[in-house]
């Protein structure tokens, strides 16, 4: 099957491969059974979408995560039109599983299930200054105006915002639980997290040691140990909910900690373990793969970056910090799969995967 983009979408410059795919389809992981006064109804469960080309060139697949209140479709297409990130990852040669979190996108949000919605709906004035802030200054990577009611980018953004599940903890569980079961049907995999999605990640490694072999965390939520009003603090690190120490932490409060000093203009002093206060606990469950943490340069997460991949260095994670300006791909926010450069993006995560894939391979041997 060979899918060709609709007419009149707008195309990036270089010729793109085609489009064939082998298999495509759809199902849920997770399904869950909870008791109701109605009767019994299904429990956050995961939609997962999936791709698989015809020109199958690399073993592993690829998992993408969205972020926040989002939705797999932030991977399917740009705001604007042209094809995402899952599209040139098939082309590319990856089979792709596109996932929507419980609660968001085709993964249904019942209160009588998952709990009351808190909080104020998504609006165009958070969304505006989360992703396109600055839209109009010269070198923004936004595709539109970022002006409200002139952006018919923004507009298709807003159009896929949902509510933000009750806690972190209780959503990061569901996470790891459908994420665990994803990976025992797939097997093996690479795993693209966005912003609030990032805990996906941790903790499905940590569920499911051996199967995740690379982590590409784009703008992932922090700094470490960060608490936000209405949804709960990253206690035991990047997580809220637990995650394996070594030696055990049995609470976050047995985890001692210091600030570091961010040591430039612009960037954020972040927590760290503290090595004076004793051992320094590992992360077991993120050893043994290549993680690229990804920052962009006008993003509101830019200042934080370098705490998270510190953090996770610090425990002993193989943690890259990949600023995409020293790439230079300057301009981005934090949607950058979905903006105007996304193409020139996703090739240089590409690269770096490819690379360090094929490094681990080597040393396997």
């Amino acid at each position: 099957m060979t899918i060709s983009p609709p007419p009149g979408t707008a195309e990036p410059a270089r010729a793109a491969s085609p489009l064939t795919i082998s298999e495509q389809g759809a199902f849920w992981v997770g399904v869950g059974r909870k008791p109701t006064e109605a009767g019994t109804a299904a429990e956050a469960a995961m939609y997962v979408q999936y791709q698989i080309p015809a020109d199958l060139r690399h073993p592993l697949p690829v998992v993408m995560v969205h972020g926040g209140g989002g939705q797999g479709t932030d991977y399917l297409s740009t705001p604007d039109g042209r094809p995402g990130w899952a599209t040139r990852f098939v082309q590319a040669g990856f089979a792709v599983y596109v996932v929507d979190r419980p609660g968001h996108g085709r993964s249904p949000y019942h209160p009588d299930v998952l709990g009351p919605i808190e909080g104020a709906a998504p609006t165009y004035e958070f969304i505006r200054w989360l992703f396109c802030d600055g839209a109009a200054r010269p070198g923004s990577q936004w595709p539109g105006s970022g002006e409200v009611g002139d952006d018919s980018a923004l507009d298709q953004l807003m159009a896929s915002q949902g509510p933000t599940l009750p806690t972190f903890a209780e959503n990061e569980e569901q996470m790891r639980r459908c994420g665990a079961e994803l990976l025992d049907r797939i097997g093996p995999a690479v795993l693209i997290t966005h912003s609030m999605g990032a805990p996906f990640g941790w903790l499905v490694a940590d569920a499911r040691p051996g199967l995740v072999k690379a982590i590409v965390t784009i703008e992932p939520i922090g700094p470490p140990f960060i608490e936000l009003p209405g949804l709960g603090k990253l206690e035991w690190g990047l997580t809220a909910a637990p995650i394996t120490y070594e030696p055990p932490a049995r609470t976050p409060e047995e985890l001692r900690l210091r600030l570091r000093e961010a040591g430039a203009d612009g960037l954020q002093d972040c927590l760290v373990q503290d090595e004076q206060a004793g051992p320094v606990r590992s992360l077991p469950g993120l050893q043994g793969f290549p993680i690229a943490v990804v920052a962009a340069d006008t993003s509101p997460f830019a200042p934080f970056q370098h705490g998270v991949a510190d953090y996770l260095a610090q425990a002993g994670a193989d943690a890259e910090l990949l600023r995409l300006a020293d790439l230079g791909l300057t301009g981005n926010g934090h949607l950058p799969m979905g903006e105007k450069n996304a193409d020139d993006v996703a090739e240089a995560l590409m690269t770096w995967l490819n690379k360090r894939l094929a490094d681990a391979e080597e040393t396997s041997r």
